[in-house]
């Protein structure tokens, strides 16, 4: 049985309590998470985060960029970064994707509005797109290294949500650190594609 994210998060703070109560080097950030929870500052949540971009004629697509501002059913990430006091493990990954039916928006409004109301779909019925990579990085270091998008073609597998991958090494997320989802395709996705992608996992929130 996988362990949840909690656990997972829990096990890593409370590791580096014990490595400073030894003597050993740890992350003062983990060991003030840590105490935080312990004295009821902190609390742990359920979190994800997302992000939906129109990927039409395109080979590299930036999921999150630093010009983004939250917009509720766009995104809810703001320049790239966390929300401030926020510690994010980010334990799977879920990556959907739509053809637009048909004409695109000649306007920017016109375009947001086809974002939110898009039902989204496996990757497996875009022309190309499970045969791109995917590369997340955060905290200046990379977290995942252009794994194949293959991972995301659940289609079948009752076991688990439709596009969704879990990391072999969840990693932490901070809030003020850029990060960053890329997508590279070895042609450019079909003209009407829209993509969707989802970080979840567990967050630090005020208690």
């Amino acid at each position: 049985m996988k362990k949840t994210s909690r656990s997972q998060f829990l096990e890593i703070v409370n590791a580096h309590l014990s490595l400073r109560d030894q003597g050993k080097k740890y992350d003062p950030a983990m060991v003030k998470v840590a105490e935080g929870i312990k004295e009821s500052r902190l609390q742990l949540a359920d979190a994800a985060y997302y992000a939906i971009k129109y990927a039409g004629n395109k080979a590299t697509i930036h999921m999150f960029e630093t010009q983004d501002s939250k917009e509720i059913g766009i995104t809810n990430v703001t320049q790239a970064k966390l929300q401030k006091d926020r510690l994010f493990l980010c334990n799977r990954i879920t990556l959907l994707g739509a053809l637009v039916e048909g004409d695109l928006p000649d306007t920017g409004i016109a375009l947001k509005k086809l974002q939110k109301t898009t039902n989204f779909g496996s990757i497996k019925a875009i022309s190309g797109l499970q045969n791109g990579v995917f590369t997340l990085t955060a905290n200046k270091k990379i977290i995942i290294d252009e794994r194949p998008m293959q991972d995301f073609v659940t289609d079948g597998n009752t076991m688990m949500n439709l596009g969704t991958y879990y990391l072999e090494s969840p990693r932490f997320i901070r809030d003020d650190e850029e990060f960053e989802f890329m997508i590279e395709l070895g042609e450019d996705a079909p003209q009407k594609t829209l993509v969707k992608v989802v970080l979840a996992g567990t967050s630090t929130v005020p208690a």
